[in-house]
């Protein structure tokens, strides 16, 4: 049971983290410095540790995978308003922009791992 917990806020950490430091450089990875990487890991962090605790509470809303990224891109734009101010837009763009960008990658890691883990398991069975 833990280790399903566990697992929620590593699914979330690992979503929202690439999206943060992706958002604050526009896209150019090559502007990535340390300090915009520490960002992205206190989002991520943030993230994460909200994603678990609120999977204390309701585990059911989780079994879906649209409302698990839902929920995953929401709290990511609470995250990202508490980790740093925005660096473009208005004052809550970048981090409604960074949800969003977490929405997507969470959707494709639920769409895709489920995929890839049923072809993996039928390679093996064959």
């Amino acid at each position: 049971m833990w280790k399903d917990k566990i697992k929620f806020f590593t699914t979330a950490f690992f979503e929202s983290t690439p999206a943060c430091i992706l958002v604050m450089v526009q896209g150019n990875i090559l502007l990535a410095t340390l300090g915009h990487l520490q960002t992205a890991i206190q989002t991520g962090l943030i993230t994460g540790g909200s994603v678990y605790v609120l999977s204390m509470f309701n585990h059911d809303w989780f079994r879906n995978q649209y409302i698990e990224a839902l929920i995953t891109g929401c709290i990511c734009v609470l995250a990202d308003f508490i980790a740093h101010p925005s660096h473009f837009g208005g004052l809550t763009t970048e981090a409604i922009v960074t949800g969003v960008f977490t929405f997507f990658i969470s959707l494709a890691v639920n769409i895709l791992g489920k995929k890839l883990f049923i072809h993996g398991k039928r390679k093996l069975t064959e």
